[in-house]
């Protein structure tokens, strides 16, 4: 009888430590497939320092608003080996989120990532403007003129001008504004390399830093790719011919430099009156043969391909046909009858065409003679 009893006893407490262990086990289990958000919850940022340890970065997810237990996800990262695994950053948590996917995540190092976009035939100074402006950067350069800035850098040039590659940029927060510098630099660097490797016989380009400088007056003298090479082709021409470039945008940047010290989306003018077009800066090309002093943008890696691999072309001149492109002349003549089409078209459709340099389709533009203001 009493070893019946006794059995009973042992029995009922194996239940109970049965049904214990499936309620714990599926306690947990509800746990885990929680999802940290609730659905229509919106995604939260946390920062985990340098050395924090589970209990503590699940304390900062629960402050947050994540339902995290800390005992738990302390728990299960010892049982997982994962905890001495996790590394430090910016995270984001989001619905979909759930204990083990954060987990993994954290030891992936799935942090926050943000993305920086310079865009071709910006300047220089448009991208120190845009990295001043973002906030998840480190800065480190504040303060600096130009010469100090390449100096900081260690960058063997003389002029920032060109010289950063125009890219989406994808870093961290934390990450210096001097980091996305070099990278964009050591870009630009690869990509005119590249360029210059594979470059047509018989350019008018004595090294690359010439292509670079071309490539940028490509750049901001159309905004159609098919275009790049052509009008490659009539600078070369006009190089090969010792005639003047006479194009806009170089003059447009040296008024700017001229009047402001620096060249950036907000100080350049859009359009050039008489006396802009006369004004004697190094990058007036309507005055000075050759090409500019430096660069005048940042160039793509479509206009280093056109000016190092120009077309085939006769053409000396170019002009806004109305449409969004260019009529290519041979001829001045010819140049000129393109002129007075383009005029027409800007006519009809009601915008002061007595000036080509307010092209509203492509500015600026190539001209033969300097304009007369309206």
């Amino acid at each position: 009888m009493k070893r019946a009893s006794g059995l009973l006893i042992v029995w009922g407490l194996t239940l109970g430590l049965l049904a214990s262990l499936v309620l714990g086990v599926g306690f947990i289990g509800s746990r885990l497939m929680r999802p940290l958000l609730s659905p229509n919850a919106p995604a939260i940022t946390i920062e985990i320092p340098s050395g924090t340890d589970a209990q503590r970065i699940a304390r900062i997810a629960d402050a947050a608003g994540a339902q995290l237990d800390p005992m738990l996800f302390a728990w299960i990262a010892r049982l997982r080996g994962q905890a001495r695994d996790i590394k430090a950053g910016e995270y984001q948590i989001t619905a979909q989120d759930r204990l083990l996917t954060f987990l993994d995540r954290l030891v992936a190092g799935d942090v926050v990532r943000y993305r920086l976009t310079i865009t071709e035939g910006s300047t220089a100074q448009d991208f120190l403007n845009v990295l001043a402006a973002e906030p998840a950067l480190k800065h480190t350069l504040q303060g600096l003129n130009s010469a100090q800035m390449i100096k900081a850098l260690n960058l063997p040039i003389t002029n920032l001008e060109g010289w950063l590659f125009p890219d989406t940029y994808i870093f961290t927060r934390g990450t210096t504004d001097r980091k996305i510098l070099q990278e964009a630099y050591r870009s630009m660097k690869t990509h005119l390399d590249a360029a210059w490797a594979t470059r047509a016989p018989n350019l008018p380009l004595k090294t690359p830093y010439d292509a670079l400088i071309l490539a940028s007056i490509v750049e901001k003298e159309t905004g159609l790719p098919a275009e790049r090479a052509e009008v490659a082709g009539v600078f070369v021409n006009r190089l090969n011919l010792g005639m003047r470039l006479q194009t806009d945008p170089a003059v447009i940047y040296g008024v700017a430099l001229a009047s402001l010290g620096q060249v950036d989306e907000q100080t350049a003018p859009r359009s050039l009156t008489a006396t802009q077009l006369r004004s004697d800066t190094p990058y007036n090309t309507y005055l000075h043969t050759g090409l500019p002093p430096t660069p005048i943008a940042l160039p793509s890696e479509e206009a280093l391909q056109a000016v190092t691999q120009p077309a085939a072309t006769d053409a000396l001149y170019f002009v806004a046909n109305g449409t969004g492109g260019h009529t290519f002349s041979r001829t001045l003549q010819g140049h000129n009858q393109a002129v007075q089409t383009w005029r027409r078209v800007e006519n009809q459709r009601n915008t002061p065409a007595q000036n080509p340099a307010k092209d509203p389709v492509i500015s600026p533009k190539t001209h033969e003679q300097p304009v007369k203001t309206p």
